[in-house]
């Protein structure tokens, strides 16, 4: 089990093939993602009180469950670089 965790308010979320996706009947917008058997990258962008957006990368351990609630993404670790921009680019 994960005991590191961030919360980003996120401009857009990019996850690979390894997911599953669950949505959940609560009082709010809820979906749950689950790491396949390997493990998952997932990528965050990110725009900052200026306007700057930066990219988050991650890779998450197999099992582990990342919430996104509304516009909040829930992370069960810390990023392991991030980048200027967004780097999250269409069709893979």
């Amino acid at each position: 089990m994960a005991k590191d965790f961030q919360v980003i308010k996120f401009v857009m979320i990019n996850f690979d093939e390894s997911w599953d996706q669950n949505m959940l009947v609560t009082n709010y917008a809820s979906t749950q993602y689950t790491a396949g058997k390997k493990g998952g990258k997932l990528s965050v962008l990110f725009e900052g009180a200026s306007g700057i957006m930066r990219t988050y990368h991650y890779q998450i351990a197999p099992g582990e469950v990342v919430f996104v609630v509304d516009q909040v993404i829930h992370i069960p670790a810390h990023c392991l670089k991030e980048a200027p921009g967004n780097t999250i680019k269409c069709g893979g």
